[in-house]
C-alpha cells in the first residue's frame, strides 16, 4: 500500500484558515453562528438504531424483495482508511454491510459520501461519491463509483473521474436517464469560515460522457435533488435553498433563492414536497464533531417548493436539541415512518410519521 502523501502547502493553508476562523469566532461569536429553534409542538414516537459509523446519507432500495435503506458509512472524526455501504431492512430492522465485488485493484480506499439510486433495464444502480479513492491524501482526487445492487453484494460497474469537475463533491442526484448533477462544496476550510462563494454544481451527460459546470456562486453547496424540470440545491454557508430551472440539454437557468434558513444539508423528496435537514448551531456542530458526547441540534423541514410563497409552506416536522440525534444530515419518509441519519455517530432515528401532510394545511 502506498504511503499517504503529506502536502505541506495544503496543511499550512488549512492551519492558517483555522487560525483566522478562531479570530473570527472570538470577534463575532454572536453573529450568525446559530439561529433560534423553530416552533414545534408535535410529539413523535421515535427510537434510535445503531447501524454504522457516520451514516451521513442513505437512499431507498424499493426494488429489493423487502424494501431497505442503503447507507453511506464512514468514520469522519478520526477518518478511517475506508468505510462501507450498509443495508437496513425496513420491516425487520436487520442491517449488515454489502460486500463489494469486481472493483479495480487501483481503488485502494473506499470513503463514501453522497449517494443516489436508479432502476434501468432490470438493474438497480447505486451511485456513490468517493473521496481519496487511491489513498494519496489528495483533496482533489474524487470519483463517483457506480455499482449494480445485488441481494448481499455491490457489483462494480464504472468509475467516473474528472479532477476539473469533481474537485470536492458532496452530494449527487441521478435522473432516470442517467444524467447526474453533483455539488462541489469547498476548496479549503477558508471557504467555509469566510463563506466564500466558491462552490459549483456540475452536470454529467451520459450520452456525451462529459462533465460541465452548470451553476456557481454558492457558499458550501451541499444537498441536491433533480427533477425533470427543476434542480434544488442547499447552500449551507449561504443559508439558503436554491431552485434552478432545468433545460433540455442539462444546463440550468439562473438560480432563485427559494428559502433562507440556517445551515441546510441534504434534500430528499416526499411526494411533491422536499424534506430538508438543517444545522441550526455552528458552534454546537463543531463541538459535536470533536466530542460525540456534545449535542448538536437537529431539525427536519417539510417544504412545498411549488407554492408562490414557499416560506409560508414550510413546517418543522422534527426538532431535537441533539439529545436524541446530533448533526442530522438526511431525512426520508416511507410507509408512515420518518428515517433520519447523522454525520458522525452511528445511530439512525426512526419515528412514527403519521399524516405529515396535514401539518402543511
Amino acid at each position: 500500500m502506498k504511503k499517504p502523501v503529506f502536502n505541506k502547502k495544503y496543511f499550512l493553508r488549512e492551519i492558517f484558515g483555522l487560525f483566522i476562523a478562531l479570530m473570527m469566532l472570538c470577534s463575532f461569536f454572536s453573529c450568525g453562528f446559530n439561529a433560534p429553534m423553530p416552533e414545534y409542538k408535535y410529539q413523535r414516537n421515535c427510537y434510535s438504531v445503531s447501524v454504522a459509523d457516520g451514516p451521513e446519507d442513505f437512499v431507498l432500495d424499493k426494488w429489493h424483495d423487502s424494501p431497505r435503506l442503503l447507507i453511506s458509512s464512514h468514520e469522519r472524526r478520526e477518518p478511517a482508511p475506508s468505510g462501507d455501504i450498509y443495508y437496513f431492512i425496513l420491516k425487520t430492522g436487520y442491517s449488515s454491510s454489502l460486500k463489494r465485488i469486481g472493483e479495480p485493484e487501483s481503488l485502494s480506499a473506499f470513503k463514501p459520501h453522497g449517494m443516489d439510486i436508479r432502476r434501468t433495464n432490470g438493474k438497480t444502480l447505486l451511485y456513490v461519491i468517493l473521496h481519496d479513492p487511491y489513498s494519496q491524501s489528495r483533496q482533489d482526487e474524487n470519483a463517483i463509483a457506480v455499482y449494480e445492487v445485488m441481494d448481499n453484494e455491490l457489483k462494480f460497474e464504472a468509475l467516473l473521474e474528472d479532477k476539473i469537475h469533481l474537485w470536492s463533491p458532496n452530494d449527487l442526484s441521478v435522473l432516470p436517464s442517467g444524467e447526474i448533477y453533483a455539488t462541489n462544496d469547498k476548496r479549503g476550510m477558508i471557504d467555509v469560515y469566510f463563506k466564500r462563494e466558491t462552490s459549483e454544481v456540475v452536470y454529467y451527460s451520459p450520452e456525451q460522457k462529459k462533465w460541465s459546470v452548470v451553476a456557481s456562486g454558492l457558499s458550501y453547496a451541499n444537498g441536491i435533488f433533480a427533477r425533470d424540470s427543476k434542480v434544488f440545491v442547499t447552500a449551507t454557508r449561504s443559508d439558503c435553498l436554491m431552485e434552478y430551472q432545468r433545460n433540455d440539454d442539462g444546463t440550468l437557468g439562473k438560480g432563485r433563492k427559494l428559502l433562507e434558513f440556517k445551515g441546510p444539508d441534504n434534500i430528499m423528496p416526499f411526494k411533491s414536497y422536499l424534506l430538508v435537514v438543517v444545522h441550526f448551531d455552528d458552534i454546537a456542530f463543531l463541538r459535536h464533531e470533536m466530542d460525540k458526547e456534545k449535542h448538536s441540534p437537529s431539525v427536519v423541514f417539510l417544504i412545498n417548493p411549488d407554492e408562490d410563497e414557499p416560506e409560508k409552506h414550510m413546517k418543522a416536522i422534527y426538532v431535537d436539541d441533539g439529545s436524541q440525534i446530533s448533526a442530522a444530515s438526511t431525512a426520508f419518509v416511507w410507509d408512515d415512518k420518518l428515517y433520519i441519519s447523522q454525520v458522525f455517530n452511528s445511530e439512525i432515528v426512526i419515528c412514527e410519521a403519521g399524516d405529515i401532510e396535514k401539518i402543511m394545511e
